[in-house]
């Protein structure tokens, strides 16, 4: 199927549509890519350079698509980092668009805003997320932090993971997301955890936290479920369990190579088709 994926880009490592083209590739999906930024490398390390696309580029490069008449070949569309808080207009306007052409196709937002207690997005990004992205996404993936946010309650383990997802839900009935993917939960005993939130039901996916920064992997996570949940629409569980275990594998193999950027492409079938799937608990 084809996604449209507008995130952000850097020639070195993985992490926003560097992470997001390749699972869906290997998952046999089109990734028509967009970007929001082009920088050398993820921030984090230290230095970077390059600079963030001005919304008014990245909104004439979305138009072209749909110029080309081909909005309702689109099955999804998945939504990452922003370089300033006006790209949320254009990227709210391109869903509207493939929304409208097909019905039937899924937005998956990851409003990427921060981590670990801490903003790292230009000023008005997170109010963007949360007032003009939020209300079109189908499925909503924040990190504890960023759900936290969200939700104006403070997220510290599966019962208030739950309930600020559930205040998202509540809020948005009939418009807004009916999935929320709770990532990053740290669990006591050395476990992360990853839920799956719907008004009625919580399932979740623990497995064991590696300390140590990898960036990327919020941006990988929301391509490997968007891309399974492709296969088999409306099967949450399902693309849980799968998402999970291939963050898993690809944690594993970061850690072993004791590497920060996420050790991808040569373990990307495994990534995208694991070869065990971590059970998945209703919560």
């Amino acid at each position: 199927m084809n996604v449209l994926s507008i995130q952000s880009a850097v020639a070195y490592g993985h992490v926003g549509n560097a992470a997001a083209q390749p699972a869906l590739h290997r998952l046999g999906h089109t990734v028509w890519r967009v970007d929001t930024v082009v920088f050398s490398n993820h921030p984090g390390h230290g230095k970077f350079a390059g600079q963030v696309r001005p919304a008014a580029e990245v909104g004439a490069i979305l138009q072209g698509l749909a110029d080309l008449g081909v909005s309702r070949d689109c099955a999804a569309v998945l939504s990452g980092y922003l370089g300033e808080a006006g790209t949320a207009g254009v990227v709210a306007e391109a869903v509207t668009q493939v929304k409208r052409a097909n019905p039937q196709a899924v937005y998956l937002l990851d409003p990427v805003m921060g981590d670990a207690g801490r903003v790292y997005v230009r000023d008005g990004v997170p109010l963007a997320m949360a007032g003009t992205l939020l209300p079109l996404a189908d499925i909503v993936a924040p990190n504890a932090f960023e759900l936290s946010l969200l939700a104006d309650r403070p997220v510290s383990d599966m019962a208030t993971a739950i309930a600020a997802a559930r205040v998202l839900l509540a809020r948005s009935v009939g418009l807004g997301p009916s999935l929320v993917l709770a990532t990053g939960l740290r669990l006591e005993g050395g476990r992360v955890a990853t839920l799956a939130v719907t008004q009625t039901e919580a399932h979740a996916v623990t497995a064991p936290w590696i300390d140590r920064p990898i960036f990327g992997t919020g941006d990988l996570f929301g391509a490997l479920f968007l891309g399974h949940w492709l296969e088999a629409p409306g099967d949450a569980v399902r693309a849980l369990r799968l998402a999970a275990s291939g963050m898993a594998e690809a944690v594993a193999a970061t850690d072993a190579a004791q590497a920060s950027e996420l050790a991808l492409i040569p373990n990307l079938q495994r990534i995208c088709h694991p070869p065990a799937l971590l059970p998945a608990e209703r919560v």
